[in-house]
């Protein structure tokens, strides 16, 4: 175990000395969801476990829903499926909490069903306390999930938001008020950990977060402190980001999962946007390249279909 260690330690030290342009992840969401998910990540057979296992990577990020939504969110399905998609790699594991994975864990379809902020609270303890083998790694301290670690000037952080109306909509078990209220501090954390972690000499940053804040939805105008429901709460991150990437001198990568779509494409604002493998309809991986280059800073394929056409994201 030590000499293993001591590999990942140097690969990573070795990786953090490179040119912005060697760069390169992987990135996956909304899975295992079902006995094919499970058979395709497993070792030692599994053909996205063999192919991730040879491809060379800083690290691996899962954008959150680690189970079907159909499934109930117990804590040995969780911590198995953590488990699975944890063991992909020798390099850094991130993870990002998905709605799957305690949002909707009240669903009244689900037996048994949990109260979502005590599912919160499982997931911030059992897999947001460790300390990652990244260069600059940090979690922010008023909200563990949220991370960022930094190679050569290229800012990689995560933000906690959800589909399910980002905690707002369908709140069967919690107190509404503590969920709204639990919405707000999560919304003011984001938006701090992205200001703090934005600052100082960025060349391109790379965003991780869950929701699909682009996909139609019917919740209405934006959240205000005087609609705190009954309203959009991904329409804050929607502008936000958009003006963010219209400002700043670099190139930012948004990546997601949430919704079944798998897309790759630069919005006018000139944000680039992907949309991650996963969620039954594509079971790949991507592989995201990180260049020194303005008018084309990321390049995107999948590891079992490395040649495949990704679809612009509408």
């Amino acid at each position: 175990m030590r000499i293993l260690f001591f590999m990942a330690a140097l690969f990573i030290s070795l990786a953090g000395s490179a040119h912005a342009a060697a760069q390169q992840f992987l990135v996956l969401g909304d899975m295992p969801y079902t006995p094919i998910d499970e058979a395709l990540l497993s070792a030692p057979d599994g053909r996205l476990y063999q192919a991730i296992q040879q491809t060379p990577h800083l690290f691996v990020a899962h954008v959150g829903d680690l189970k079907s939504g159909s499934l109930p969110c117990t804590n040995d399905l969780l911590q198995k499926n953590y488990n699975l998609v944890a063991q992909l790699t020798r390099a850094p594991f991130v993870y990002t909490p998905g709605d799957n994975d305690w949002t909707d864990c009240d669903r009244p379809a689900l037996e048994p069903g949990f109260d979502e902020l005590e599912r919160l609270a499982y997931i911030r303890k059992h897999f947001a306390q460790s300390q990652l083998s990244l260069p600059d790694y940090q979690r922010q301290q008023e909200q563990v999930e949220n991370q960022a670690w930094r190679f050569d000037g290229v800012q990689y952080l995560t933000l906690h938001v959800v589909g399910t109306n980002n905690g707002r909509s369908q709140i069967l078990k919690s107190s509404p008020q503590s969920a709204i209220a639990a919405a707000e501090r999560r919304d003011k954390y984001n938006m701090q950990w992205l200001a703090s972690e934005l600052e100082g000499d960025v060349n391109a940053a790379v965003i991780f977060m869950q929701a699909d804040i682009y996909a139609a939805n019917n919740y209405g105008a934006p959240c205000t402190q005087e609609l705190q429901q009954n309203c959009d709460a991904l329409a804050l991150y929607r502008q936000h980001l958009d003006t963010l990437a219209e400002q700043v001198a670099f190139p930012i990568l948004l990546v997601h999962g949430d919704t079944s779509e798998f897309c790759f494409s630069q919005r006018k604002s000139g944000l680039w946007h992907l949309n991650a493998p996963g969620d039954f309809r594509v079971l790949d991986v991507a592989k995201v390249q990180v260049q020194d280059a303005q008018t084309k800073p990321f390049v995107v394929s999948t590891l079992i279909q490395p040649g495949q056409a990704i679809p612009k994201c509408e």
